[in-house]
């Protein structure tokens, strides 16, 4: 998969994620992790809590193509949700 492709998967996933709200996401308590699409459009998503208290909660979204080098070093990108919002 191209990397701009795996850039917009990545966009893609991580806004399925931001539109949560924070109830929903402090629940997570283990990385989730998925495969989305098939043949060359193939790739993994991973989720996963970093850190969360009663402020906010912070997540990270990794989505990779199944190649060494990407698996190694997967495309990522994380976000804020505060409790208040």
């Amino acid at each position: 998969m191209k990397k701009e492709d795996l850039k917009r998967a990545l966009l893609n996933e991580k806004e399925k994620y931001e539109s949560k709200t924070f109830d929903q996401l402090v629940k997570i308590d283990k990385p989730v992790t998925y495969e989305c699409g098939s043949g060359k459009d193939w790739y993994q998503v991973e989720i996963q809590v970093l850190e969360k208290n009663d402020k906010y909660v912070h997540v990270v979204v990794s989505v990779d193509d199944g190649r060494l080098w990407r698996t190694i070093l997967p495309l990522t990108s994380s976000f804020i949700v505060y409790k208040d919002k």
